[in-house]
């Protein structure tokens, strides 16, 4: 089969013709069913209308819409006539949605009528055509073939979160797609009786390769619930077999058990408290049983159909597992999830590797890790990794900063040169990440290397396990771990004021400082937040958070900068006297030079 995104999705079209792809909610609530062949008439009709607005091979089309079964045949289409994707997220503010316009110069933006005015307002002269407005299935129109795009051209431009300023295109080709799409699915088993419950953007690369690509490659269902209300109240309906999640969906979906068991009668409590306790005592980190014979009974014949297929119920009662990715998933919620028999195996992966680099399986998986590297990482499929240590050393045996090369590497940044070159060195991608494998081949990562803090003592923190620690806390929404060049690290969070409703500033203060000790003991001694600070809520709105949920920490010091050093110079930190300084200082030069001053 050519490495073609097209020839995906046309191969797969016929071999499954019939078979029911996706599954969706009209306002009435009845589920409409669209099979192979309906979706296949679907684009062909789509990609028809897209060449006569004029849309040639290598024109960019913008995809703005929430989340709809409608970018479905939208990316196919774009596809067929050899167009590049450019899925943009609906919720950004003005300035990111009209920066990636600008950049992005797409010839036509496909967009859905509840955001058409606002991207409007930031597309300038480009068109817009609404996706009302395009042809409906059993439109006569029929383009006599797809183009003959090369599997090198670019099929997507992906915009990063820009976590650290504003977001770059990356660039990745119909092969980028093709091979990750092969290798998740030589690893995950995702079969045509499957039916995915679909929750997660599309303008996400996880979510646009498992379900848009890999999924639909193998003859998989996926369903689109209308809004997370309609997920919420018709899971049980649709009968999910998997689910796809971010650290925060899976937060979400493990309090709500927690709720629903807490406002039980006690019997019930306690009952669950047993058989959790009893699932503690046979579960390890990876797919081996232990425990006794006893205690494996119990669990086998009297708690898992008792107890947790309960709980399994409430997801429809055919869900296999979950796959999270994003961001780094708790170890808390890995091992709860793995107990109710609904386990939720994290991956990795970065959108300039399209993206999918590892992932647990349910045979194969540890537990605190991201899994083993899919098959394009392998030298016989003409990829590899390994690790660069702080004193410039490679190996697979280091502990460093992964790098990767291979045919799901991006082809770069989208009008950045030098930052692909900055990030592509002599054939490596430089993720950023750092970690290390285990002598069983599984990857454990520390966090970001732009991320860590060094403490006056020489401690190195990774503020990222501490921060999903401190979130696990049920009153705690979001956390920033601070402490660079500081005596102790400090966290800087919000809180959930239903959860906190009627606690006194003081009273709230000290639970928070309780909750953020309690959940960081396990840790190590410096790892551990010397002082909490409650900082209002971080929202994507005000900038403080991206798309994907991350948190932009250059822009919560912009904003609550001085509160944040008048925080740690209350706790004694010289650093936050030391930064005032040169604030100060720099204020003055600045002054001195508009004066026309010599600065040096």
């Amino acid at each position: 089969m050519k490495e073609h995104l097209s020839h995906l999705f046309l191969t797969s079209a016929e071999r499954h013709a019939q078979h029911v792809v996706l599954s969706y909610p009209t306002a009435g609530e009845t589920i409409v069913d669209v099979t192979f062949s309906d979706l296949l008439g679907q684009v062909r009709n789509w990609a028809a209308r897209l060449i006569r607005e004029g849309i040639k091979s290598g024109d960019r089309v913008g995809i703005i819409t929430p989340k709809a079964p409608t970018q479905f045949p939208a990316f196919y289409a774009c596809w067929w006539v050899g167009a590049i994707a450019v899925p943009i997220c609906e919720a950004l503010a003005d300035l990111e949605m009209g920066f990636i316009i600008r950049d992005a110069e797409p010839s036509l933006i496909l967009v859905d009528s509840s955001v058409e005015n606002k991207v409007r307002q930031n597309a300038g002269d480009i068109p817009l055509l609404s996706f009302a407005d395009l042809p409906l299935p059993g439109v006569p129109a029929d383009p006599s073939e797809y183009f003959d795009v090369d599997p090198d051209d670019v099929a997507a431009l992906i915009y990063t979160s820009g976590s650290t300023g504003m977001p770059k295109g990356v660039m990745l080709t119909h092969r980028n797609f093709f091979i990750n799409a092969k290798s998740a699915l030589e690893m995950v088993p995702i079969t045509p009786s499957d039916a995915i419950m679909s929750l997660l953007p599309y303008w996400h690369s996880f979510a646009l390769v498992v379900e848009v690509i890999a999924a639909l490659s193998n003859g998989c269902r996926l369903i689109i619930p209308r809004d997370k209300r309609d997920f919420r109240k018709n899971i049980k309906r649709y009968q999910p077999t998997i689910m796809l999640v971010v650290p925060r969906i899976a937060d979400a979906l493990r309090s709500g058990i927690l709720k629903r068991i807490a406002e039980s009668p006690p019997r019930v409590r306690a009952l669950f408290e047993r058989a959790v306790h009893n699932a503690s005592r046979i579960f390890t980190a990876g797919p081996r049983l232990d425990g006794g014979v006893l205690r494996l009974l119990a669990h086998h014949s009297f708690y898992d159909p008792m107890v947790f297929r309960k709980v399994r119920q409430a997801f429809g009662g055919r869900l296999r597992f979950f796959i999270s990715g994003g961001a780094p998933l708790d170890l808390e919620h890995q091992i709860f999830f793995k107990y109710i028999g609904a386990p939720m195996y994290q991956g990795y992966g970065l959108t300039e590797a399209t993206p999918i680099i590892s992932a647990n399986i349910p045979d194969v998986h540890k537990l605190g890790s991201c899994g083993k590297m899919l098959s394009w990482l392998s030298p016989e499929n003409g990829g590899d990794y390994t690790f660069l240590d702080e004193n410039g050393n490679r190996g697979k045996d280091l502990h460093g900063e992964l790098l990767v090369r291979g045919k799901c590497v991006m082809k770069g940044y989208w009008r950045h040169r030098d930052a692909s070159a900055k990030t592509l060195s002599e054939g490596w991608l430089h993720t950023g990440d750092m970690g290390y494998v285990d002598s069983e081949g599984f990857l454990f990562l520390d966090g970001r290397q732009g991320n860590m803090l060094v403490l006056v003592g020489g401690e190195k923190v990774h503020p990222e396990h501490v921060e999903d620690a401190i979130k696990s806390s049920e009153i705690i929404t979001e956390a920033m771990v601070i402490g660079d060049k500081c005596k102790s690290i400090y966290a800087c969070v919000n809180v959930d004021d239903e959860a906190v409703a009627g606690l006194a500033e003081k009273e709230l203060l000290q639970r928070v400082r309780r909750e953020v000790a309690e959940k960081t003991r396990h840790l190590a001694p410096f790892q551990r937040p010397k002082d909490v600070l409650i900082l209002p809520e971080f929202t994507v709105e005000d900038g403080l958070l991206t798309v994907t949920m991350k948190v932009r920490r250059h822009k919560i010091w912009e904003k609550f900068g001085e509160q944040i050093r008048g925080f740690l110079e209350a706790a004694g930190e010289e650093i936050a006297v030391r930064r005032k300084v040169e604030i100060a200082s720099s204020k003055v030069m600045e002054t001195l030079g508009r004066n026309g001053n010599d600065t040096d």
